[in-house]
């Protein structure tokens, strides 16, 4: 591979990574020509922001482990609180008295805090950190990793999981004890056998491991490193100049 192709692959993941899963994301609310069109232009905006990040070296230390951290955050709670939420629901519905207003009551709070983790994991700390941390090292192939893994997460939840969801929130709210029929139903709507939290947690494991090798020491240790000589040399010469001067007045 060529050292310019090398130079642009981060940005080729950086387009197709944001335009698939935007594209995917906007077709509930638009025609799919139109998702992908503003999904390409979010991809471009997002790529000339971390360009200019990544030429500068502390800045972009300083961005690179700050999206590390955020991402790690926002991972854990859609892996922790992703697996307690489903083990919630499925007990409710092993409820002899659980109704359908019940179920779509604890279901509701679920969609923000979702989102609220959501848009900033796919918008942004995924692409930029496809940009800040393509050199080579172990920290590249964790961030690419967890991009593969949340790529095919975001497919997975957009063309299986969010419509039924969405369906299951907008269900009219009965007061009725639910039939075991209707809890069948409620189960495959919620998905609550639902194996994503395990992709939740392996993004989550890969995000944290990316934390050891942190950019910002990094940059520091570079920086320390290039700094004795000179303070040596000062040091030296504070010595060389109090030494002529003692011996200037022992001579006087």
């Amino acid at each position: 591979m060529s050292e310019g192709m090398k130079q642009r692959l981060p940005f080729v993941l950086l387009a197709v990574f944001t335009v698939v899963v935007q594209g995917l994301s906007l077709m509930e609310f638009v025609p799919w020509p139109v998702a992908l069109l503003i999904g390409a232009g979010w991809a471009a905006v997002i790529g000339v922001v971390a360009r200019g990040i990544s030429r500068r070296p502390v800045l972009s230390a300083w961005v690179e482990d700050g999206l590390v951290a955020l991402g790690c955050v926002t991972m854990a709670l859609f892996a922790f609180g992703g697996a307690v939420g489903l083990l919630m629901l499925g007990t409710a519905l092993d409820s002899s008295s659980v109704t359908g207003e019940t179920m779509v009551t604890m279901f509701l709070p679920s969609i923000p805090i979702a989102i609220a983790a959501n848009v900033p994991t796919e918008l942004v700390i995924i692409p930029v950190l496809l940009v800040l941390g393509w050199r080579p090292g172990t920290r590249r192939l964790l961030f690419v990793a967890a991009a593969a893994l949340y790529f095919v997460h975001r497919i997975w939840t957009y063309l299986v999981f969010a419509p039924d969801r969405l369906d299951f929130a907008a269900a009219e709210q009965s007061t009725a004890v639910l039939s075991l029929a209707e809890k069948n139903q409620f189960a495959a709507a919620l998905h609550v056998d639902d194996p994503r939290w395990i992709m939740n947690l392996l993004i989550f494991a890969v995000l944290l491991g990316s934390a050891f090798f942190s950019r910002v020491r990094e940059v520091v240790h570079l920086t320390s490193s290039d700094r004795p000589p000179a303070i040596f040399a000062r040091i030296q010469g504070k010595r060389e100049r109090s030494a002529a001067f003692k011996l200037h007045r022992f001579i006087d």
